[in-house]
């Protein structure tokens, strides 16, 4: 039936009926909607200027005549369509009603011919055997699948309800729905998660169903990071760039680095080392530490894949006082060992790209709890319910949202990398190792003309 009750009149309707449940008392007439009963032709003509939009948002919205005295309040006339007059993401402007998740869930696992549909434990009493789930299957006699509940999975330094993760893309607090820092399964992919380390998480956390089950965001990452490694080949970016010029140096050296250290199936690539190279600027620093394993003044490093150790004679600083070039020689390895090794790019070779580097989008680890609520809320939102598309109503408390990292995204405009790297430009999706700084996918939005990366996971785990 089409209801016009407001929010607040549902509500007081709903606890009326709990009132009566507890005290085992008749539900009274008032708990009842005063348009439950409105025949079959009005409702039809009703639900029609929902369609075409002859209602406001919240004017008018389809309800389940369940059944007020079932023990089961998923059963208390649920909603199953709404207005809203909102761009879908496929469809468009195409409709103004959409269909709750209590009227859509089970029919689609029919249509589709579901064997067993699993969700988490906040469904289980819309999935009950006196719940809505079957309800709506045997009124309209189709095929009923058999559904499994389990514990509900959130990771740390994230929040996984699709109300929250709405609530982030609709305040642009995020890109969109495919934002890397959210772990959507289009955000996922942009970040360079693949479909095989998904699996080796869920495998290596298990199912349970002994309430809300939180895991730490590392044990994701160290899942990509594991097949990353053994996939990826190598190349050298440079994301803060500052250069090197070095004295005497002659003729440039062409030579040949693997594309990966432990695969020579993968092949090599060509590498050119001339006499202004990029490296570093976090390589750099004007006073040497014992602790420190970059370039420093008088201080010699290697240069990885190229059996030259560099030395530095000097630097150059710029009006603001950085540095902004560095003086130095080199000579042949031989058979010394520099304390570290350096990546690096020759400037002439270097092609301009933008780098992503995403980290935590919160601060905190509990972002459904966030430090100073109770502990009946923090179990609450450990568990929030995704059956019901209206918004809860905002408690008291920090907010969720207080706790957005601002650092979750730092923008390289200015980083370097090696040509090699440029002809996938064009092919999101492709995987590689940044040596010494983590791995990298190429973006959406990468061209021929501004290669874009997006940092999947660091090379070492962090906490």
């Amino acid at each position: 039936y089409v209801c016009h009750q407001t929010k607040e009149e549902v509500k007081s309707c709903r606890e009326l009926v709990q009132k009566a449940h507890i005290n085992s008392q008749p539900i009274p007439k008032e708990a009842e909607s005063p348009w439950r009963n409105t025949g079959v032709e009005e409702n039809l003509e009703k639900f029609l200027k929902m369609k075409t939009g002859q209602y406001q948002e919240g004017e008018a919205f389809l309800r389940m005549k369940g059944d007020l005295e079932s023990d089961n309040p998923a059963m208390w006339d649920t909603a199953f369509y709404r207005i809203k007059y909102s761009a879908h993401p496929k469809a468009g402007d195409k409709w103004c009603i959409y269909p709750t998740y209590d009227y859509t869930h089970c029919v689609v696992d029919s249509l589709e011919n579901i064997t067993h549909s699993l969700c988490t434990l906040e469904f289980e009493t819309r999935q009950a055997a006196d719940g809505p789930y079957y309800w709506l299957l045997d009124a309209i006699d189709i095929y009923k699948p058999v559904t499994w509940e389990y514990s509900r999975c959130n990771i740390t330094h994230n929040v996984l309800s699709k109300r929250k993760l709405n609530s982030l893309v609709t305040k642009n607090i995020v890109r969109g729905w495919d934002d890397p820092r959210l772990l959507t399964l289009d955000g996922l992919r942009r970040r360079g998660y693949t479909p095989s380390a998904i699996n080796t998480f869920c495998e290596q956390i298990g199912v349970t169903r002994s309430g809300v089950v939180t895991t730490q965001m590392h044990v994701l990452e160290n899942c990509i990071r594991l097949e990353l490694d053994a996939s990826s080949n190598r190349v050298f970016a440079v994301l803060k760039p500052i250069k090197v010029e070095i004295k005497d140096f002659g003729e440039p050296q062409e030579m040949k680095a693997p594309n990966h250290p432990k695969d020579p199936s993968k092949g090599e690539r060509p590498l050119t080392l001339r006499d202004t190279i990029y490296i570093e600027r976090d390589d750099f620093r004007t006073q040497d530490d014992p602790s420190y394993y970059g370039l420093a003044p008088e201080k010699e490093v290697g240069l990885l894949g190229t059996g030259v150790v560099l030395k530095c004679t000097g630097f150059k600083k710029g009006k603001n006082g950085e540095v902004e070039s560095i003086q130095a020689t080199c000579r042949p390895r031989g058979d010394s060992k520099p304390k570290g090794n350096l990546h690096w790019i020759s400037a002439k070779d270097a092609v301009s790209c933008e780098v992503r580097i995403y980290n935590n989008l919160f601060t905190i680890e509990n972002p459904n709890a966030p430090p100073g609520t109770t502990e009946a809320a923090k179990a609450e939102g450990d568990a929030e319910g995704e059956g019901d598309e209206e918004e809860p109503e905002a408690k008291s408390g920090p907010s969720w949202l207080d706790f957005i990292n601002p650092q979750s995204l730092v923008v390289e405009s200015s980083a370097m990398i090696e040509p090699s790297i440029k002809e996938v430009a064009e092919k999101p999706g492709t995987s590689f190792q940044f040596q010494r700084l983590g791995f990298f996918v190429v973006d959406l939005d990468s061209t021929k003309g501004k290669p874009v990366f997006n940092r999947t996971v660091a090379l070492k785990q962090g906490f």
